[in-house]
């Protein structure tokens, strides 16, 4: 678990857009997701606290295939890897497809984003960006959530860093 990438908030965008708004969005994923997985054991990455739900290894999982979706919607060069198997692959591809998911935004227009169609196959229907807020960001957020609150219950919380500053307390 040694990438390093999001280990600290990065510094705000430097203008106000539809891009810089959407990054701070990945930055904040990838800040959370960092401190969430940071210094997992082996017993926790497949601790699951209820039959039923995922565990952590699920959970990872389910969110690279959330987010390198999101990642491609907007952008039409970003590749969704095939080969990633443990743990630590999927958790470092996730930091590094907030990084480029997130220069992605930093360099595109308010109206190239706004003219971006969101297609989704299982429904056959195009949406306005919007829909990458309450869809598949809002869900990497939740389940990001859930892989803090699992390892609480593991027995190994997170260390205690503030989301709004990045900071230790």
């Amino acid at each position: 678990m040694s990438n390093t990438l999001y280990t600290s908030l990065p510094p705000t965008p430097s203008h106000f857009s539809a891009g810089a708004i959407l990054a701070r969005f990945i930055d904040a994923i990838g800040f959370r997701f960092q401190t969430a997985t940071n210094g997992l054991t082996e017993s926790e990455i497949y601790f699951c606290p209820v039959d039923g739900s995922m565990d952590m290894m699920e959970l990872v999982e389910h969110i690279y295939g959330v987010f390198s979706w999101a990642h491609g919607t907007l952008n039409p060069n970003a590749v969704r890897r095939k080969d990633l198997e443990t743990f630590d692959d999927y958790r470092n591809a996730i930091l590094e497809e907030c990084d480029t998911f997130k220069k992605r935004l930093l360099e595109m227009s308010d109206e190239e984003i706004e003219n971006t169609p969101i297609y989704l196959k299982r429904t056959d229907t195009t949406y306005s960006v919007f829909y990458l807020i309450n869809g598949p960001i809002s869900d990497v957020l939740t389940h990001v959530g859930q892989i803090a609150s699992w390892r609480r219950i593991a027995g190994n919380p997170v260390e205690r860093i503030s989301p709004f500053t990045g900071k230790p307390y």
